[in-house]
């Protein structure tokens, strides 16, 4: 497989998990097991709605508080929507590796920050 960032060909090394039951339980990239799971959605792009939305419900704070509210009411919706729509990716610690089309392993848990310190 070849690194779309550092542009160099790595061998991908594929568990017989992957290969039987279709669940990740280690990164065919670096060989790393410890792995976690997230919400496949951007996160430039959740920061742009966001800020996008905060600066608007500023903006028309100023004329109507009403107007002001509604705008975070339907930010407040907006964020419900995707969080119920969007699907999970599991994710490697080391190399942040994304397995998409893979089962979720129930021994995965969310994002650690002392874990994903040790890398």
């Amino acid at each position: 497989m070849r690194c779309p960032r550092c542009k160099q060909d790595h061998a991908m090394t594929i568990s017989q998990s992957v290969k039987t039951e279709n669940i990740a339980d280690q990164c065919a990239v670096c060989g790393g097991r410890e792995l976690f799971v997230k919400k496949d959605f951007p996160q430039a792009l959740g920061l742009f709605i966001v800020v996008a939305f905060g600066l608007a419900a500023i903006y028309f704070m100023r004329t109507s508080v009403v107007i002001g509210w509604t705008i975070l009411a339907s930010a407040a919706f907006l964020d419900l929507a995707i969080y119920l729509l969007i699907g999970r990716v599991t994710v490697c610690y080391a190399c942040r590796a994304e397995y998409r089309k893979c089962k979720l392993s129930p021994t995965h848990e969310g994002f650690d920050l002392a874990t994903s310190e040790k890398y």
